[in-house]
Formats: C-alpha cells, sequence, structure tokens
C-alpha cells in the first residue's frame, strides 16, 4: 500500500521589489563579492502561516529580521474574516524567526499583516502534528538529488531505524516536479505519510565577511526545521535530521529514534565518517570506502535526532539548526558513541563544492565494516 500524502500548502511573503524595506546582512559595511548580494534573501518576511499544534495560536516561520525588527514590532495584525486585532511575540534568533500571534478567534482562516507600507494577506494552513502523532520522521532539503539517491535515502532509515513519515522541501528542482518525488518516496516499503513542499526561492550564500557561522544567511534550510518542528513533528515519536548524501547508523543496530528517546535530555548529536567517491555503482550501497586515517575520514559537522515530546522543545525560543539546536537548555545533549552517520561523497550534485572525485590514487583506503553490514541489513 503506497503511504498516504500529507498536505504541504504553505504561505509565503516578500517585501515588494519597489519597496525600498531591504534586510541588511550582518556587519552591513563589510565588503562582500558580488555572488553574496546577488543570493542574499533581503525580501522574504515569512515562508509560511500555520497553527500551533494546540490550535489556540499562530505560528510565522521566516528569516531574521534583522534591521527590520523595529518594523515587525509596529506591524497591525488582524485575524480575518473577523476582523480581530492579534497579539504578536517574536522569537529571533541568527538565522530565522518565530512570530507568535495570539487572540484568533474559531473560523480564522487568514491574517492581514501591515508591515513596511504593505499589507499582506495569509492563508493559515493545518497543523500537521495530530496526523503524524507517533510516527519516526525523517527531513531533508532537496535540489535536483538524483530520485534513485531519494529512494535509497529513504529505503535506508525505513528499514534500519524504522523511518515512517518523510518530508523534504524542494527547493526549485528543475530535473523533476514535486508529485515525482512524492510518487518515489510513496512506494518506499515502511513508510506511512510523505510530503514534498515546494519551497523555490533564495537558499542564501556563505557569508565570507563574518568568521562566526558564516552560513547564518542560510535561511531558508533553517526555517524549514522550524516548520518540521512546529507544524508537523511536535507529536513525533522522534525527528532525524540527515541530508540526501547522508546515511545515519548506530554501532549497536538500535534505531537512531530509539537512542534520542532514552537520552537524558531527548537530543542526540553525532559525527560522521566520509564515504570516499570509490565505486562502480551510483547508489550510496555502491560505496563502502573511507581513508583509513581516522581524522582525514571524520566528517565533522554534526547531525541530530531528537525526541520532541520533551518539555524545553515546546519553547519557542528553541530553534533547530543544521547542525545544532539554539535554545536547548545546557544538558539536553547527548553525543554517545553509538551513534554516527556516513557522508558520501558521490552522492552529491556538487551544488558547493565538487566532492564527487576520488581520493588522490596514493590516499590508503580501507572498508567501512560497520557501513557494510548495514547495507547488508538492507538488502537482507
Amino acid at each position: 500500500m503506497s503511504a498516504a500524502r500529507l498536505e504541504v500548502a504553505k504561505s509565503y511573503a516578500a517585501l515588494a521589489p519597489d519597496n525600498p524595506a531591504r534586510r541588511l546582512p550582518r556587519a552591513p559595511r563589510r565588503a562582500r563579492p558580488a555572488a553574496f548580494t546577488a543570493a542574499f534573501d533581503d525580501r522574504t518576511l515569512f515562508y509560511d502561516c500555520f497553527w500551533h499544534e494546540d490550535g489556540r495560536r499562530i505560528l510565522l516561520v521566516g528569516p531574521p529580521p534583522r534591521n527590520l525588527m523595529r518594523a515587525f514590532r509596529q506591524a497591525v495584525v488582524r485575524a480575518r474574516p473577523s476582523g480581530t486585532a492579534l497579539a504578536t511575540r517574536f522569537f529571533p534568533s541568527l538565522s530565522t524567526m518565530l512570530t507568535e500571534l495570539r487572540g484568533a478567534p474559531a473560523g480564522t482562516t487568514q491574517v492581514e499583516i501591515e508591515l513596511c507600507g504593505e499589507t499582506f494577506v495569509l492563508a493559515v494552513q493545518p497543523n500537521a502534528a495530530a496526523a503524524l502523532s507517533g510516527r519516526r520522521l525523517l527531513f531533508s532539503v532537496n535540489r535536483d538529488n538524483d530520485l534513485a539517491w531519494i529512494r535509497e535515502w529513504a529505503t535506508f532509515h525505513a528499514r534500519l531505524h524504522g523511518t515512517d513519515a518523510v518530508l523534504l522541501f524542494d527547493n526549485g528542482s528543475t530535473r523533476y516536479g514535486p508529485d515525482e518525488i512524492a510518487a518515489v518516496l510513496r512506494a518506499v516499503p515502511g513508510l506511512a505519510q510523505v510530503g514534498v513542499a515546494s519551497w523555490p526561492y533564495s537558499f542564501g550564500p556563505l557569508d565570507p565577511a563574518v568568521r562566526a557561522n558564516p552560513y547564518w544567511a542560510r535561511f531558508l534550510q533553517i526555517a524549514t526545521m522550524s516548520v518540521v518542528l512546529r507544524r508537523y513533528g511536535a507529536l513525533a515519536d522522534g525527528l532525524l535530521d540527515c541530508d540526501i548524501d547522508e546515511l545515519a547508523g548506530t554501532r549497536s543496530g538500535r534505531s537512531i529514534y530509539e537512542l534520542a528517546r532514552r537520552a537524558r535530555g531527548g537530543l542526540v548529536a553525532f559525527r560522521g565518517t566520509w564515504i570516499e567517491a570509490v565505486g562502480t555503482g551510483t547508489r550510496h550501497r555502491d560505496f563502502t570506502q573511507r581513508l583509513a586515517d581516522p581524522r582525514a575520514a571524520t566528517s565533522r559537522p554534526r547531525k541530530w535526532a531528537l525526541d520532541p515530546s520533551r518539555a524545553w522543545v515546546r519553547r519557542l525560543s528553541v530553534h533547530p539548526y543544521w547542525h545544532w539546536i539554539a535554545g536547548r537548555p545546557p544538558l539536553a545533549k547527548a553525543t554517545p558513541d553509538d551513534a554516527l552517520y556516513w557522508h558520501f561523497r558521490a552522492i552529491n550534485t556538487n551544488w558547493k563544492q565538487t566532492r564527487n572525485r576520488p581520493p588522490a590514487p596514493d590516499a590508503p583506503l580501507e572498508t567501512d565494516l560497520l557501513l557494510t553490514a548495514a547495507f547488508a541489513r538492507l538488502e537482507a
């Protein structure tokens, strides 16, 4: 039986091209290359608008306002069709912001926002947390990855970790549409719920003008994580953050979601191993070689799995990021030796840098035996 398809319509708003109001970057007076300016998103206000899981509040997710924060605080927000004025509360972080709207009466279908000299009307989307209650949710952003890679990524996590729901945010793929991605995912054994959202907006650039977190301007990816948590995953059994070129694993063979559920704070973070582009096929399972030097083989950025039922996660000041969760309590994160991920150089469109080249001919390699054992379980 095919997996059910999730409702993924979103409510997007951006400043008009002729509006002089613009978001400025950090340290705006510093010189930056033209490529940064072209890719920097200075107009998006909100990516999505939806009911909170409690059914009493409305949430807006967007980039950080930066210099526009005063305008956000002065914004006039009303519920439609009632015209009721709504109270706002803001939860900003480095790369995203949640806006909480209170006072919306039952039957509210839209919000009207007067901001920066414009009026925006956004549909209030439904919250899907109830539909995903108890699910093990895997999510990522996608752009033009091979559909066979997407199938393998989903199949691996479904078979080895019990993933039964997948949510992909498609960032303007040109090779296929969301329906084609959804068809591939819905056919993966073990998946019960699948959603493919179209987010064809600026992904955001690396910022060479700042040293502390130069990835801060990649607003879209970070915003998707708040949407996953607040609109879809609040009642899930667990959330797993893994890109298409990454496969999560455990040395014990236990599910990564189980590790998160058993962790003291409900959050497990783990580093990875680079798997080199040495093989004869095109899927993840065709690549099992890593550099023999453990330090050279380490993929240092951490990935994470989260139990969203923990009380601290419900605070709107908590923001999931690519490699960490901002606003978490000091003791919430665990880094068990059991957890890891494999990072595949060959599973890449080279959108950020050329990764799918084989290593130097004289580089000592070895087979990752834990990975080959995982693939054996996949094929059993």
